[in-house]
């Protein structure tokens, strides 16, 4: 069913602008963020930085797609 998956080529943009997006999150936040969050914000601090990870790590999915052929095949 190969209607079903993302075209390569859109993928491939869409991996990219959130890479950039990762990115620029985890840039803002070391150099531009307010550095005296403390108390809850310290809450919003970690979760802008684990989603900024989670956003790189499905950009690479994303850009670099895996097809069912790629994958080794088992041996009896």
């Amino acid at each position: 069913m190969d209607h079903e998956r993302m075209h390569p080529r859109l993928s491939r943009i869409a991996g990219t602008a959130l890479l950039l997006l990762g990115i620029a999150v985890v840039l803002w936040r070391v150099f531009g963020s307010p550095q005296d969050w403390e108390g809850d914000m310290k809450w919003l601090r970690t979760s802008l930085m684990l989603g900024a990870l989670g956003a790189i790590g499905l950009s690479a999915r994303l850009i670099f797609p895996g097809i069912k052929g790629d994958a080794p095949d088992e041996r009896p």
